[in-house]
C-alpha cells in the first residue's frame, strides 16, 4: 500500500483529503505544518507528498527546500495544493512539485495526478500509467476550473 503524507494545516481539508485517499487504496499519513512535515518525513519515508503552501511553522517552500537537500527525501513526488489562485505554478513546478492545484479542486484530475506521480516512481514505471487513469480523467477533465460537482473543499 502507498504511503502518502498529507500536510495540510486545515482540519476538514485534510480529513476530507485522507478520507479520499484511504477510500482509494492508500494508507494516508497527516502533518498539520512545515516542521512535522519534513520530521515525519524523514521517519515514514511516504511514497508522496501532498503538500499546501501557506502552514504554520514553516510553509510548504520550506519543506520543499528541507526535503531537497536530502537525497532519501528529494526524489518523493509532491502534488502541491493551495487555496491563493496567485501561486506560480511554473516556479512551483521548477522547484520540483509534480503539479499544482488551486482549492477547491476537481477530485478526479487530483487523484490521477497522484497515481501518475507514483507510477513514475515505481521500479517499473512504464507500463500501466494510462490504465491507471479514471475513465473521467482519460476523457479530458478540466483541472482545477472549480466547475466539477466532484470538487475537494477549499
Amino acid at each position: 500500500m502507498k504511503k502518502i503524507l498529507i500536510v495540510e494545516d486545515h482540519k476538514d481539508s485534510c480529513l476530507w483529503i485522507a478520507a479520499v485517499l484511504r477510500q482509494c487504496g492508500f494508507e494516508a499519513i497527516e502533518a498539520c505544518d512545515g516542521a512535522v512535515a519534513v520530521r515525519m518525513a524523514r521517519s515514514e519515508l511516504p511514497d508522496l507528498i501532498v503538500l499546501d503552501l501557506h502552514l504554520p511553522a514553516g510553509g510548504g517552500e520550506f519543506v520543499m527546500e528541507s526535503l531537497s537537500r536530502q537525497p532519501e527525501l528529494a526524489k518523493i513526488p509532491i502534488v502541491i495544493m493551495t487555496g491563493d489562485p496567485d501561486v506560480d505554478r511554473t516556479q512551483m513546478k521548477l522547484r520540483g512539485a509534480v503539479e499544482v492545484y488551486c482549492k477547491p479542486m476537481d477530485v478526479h484530475a487530483f487523484l490521477n495526478t497522484i497515481r501518475l506521480a507514483l507510477d513514475a516512481t515505481a521500479p517499473d514505471s512504464s507500463a500501466d500509467a494510462e490504465a491507471e487513469m479514471t475513465p473521467r480523467a482519460a476523457a479530458g477533465s478540466r483541472v482545477g476550473d472549480g466547475n466539477s460537482s466532484d470538487l475537494l473543499p477549499a
